[in-house]
């Protein structure tokens, strides 16, 4: 993970919380999952081309 991947997932952790409602359900379980990860593993998680993917869709539309 990048130093701008890192602030990029910590700045999501710290909004997230004013937009959840516009978030799916399904949304909303992949970023709780996401972010429990990224808690725990801090700049070792891991994170798939796809997941960036639909993070980078959550962020674009309801986060950032």
């Amino acid at each position: 993970m990048t130093q701008k991947e890192f602030d990029w997932l910590q700045r999501l952790e710290k909004e997230v919380d004013k937009h959840w409602d516009e978030l799916t359900k399904w949304e909303q379980k992949f970023t709780e999952n996401l972010l429990e990860r990224f808690r725990r593993w801090g700049m070792k998680t891991k994170i798939s081309p796809k997941e960036w993917g639909i993070i980078t869709g959550i962020s674009d539309r309801a986060i950032l």
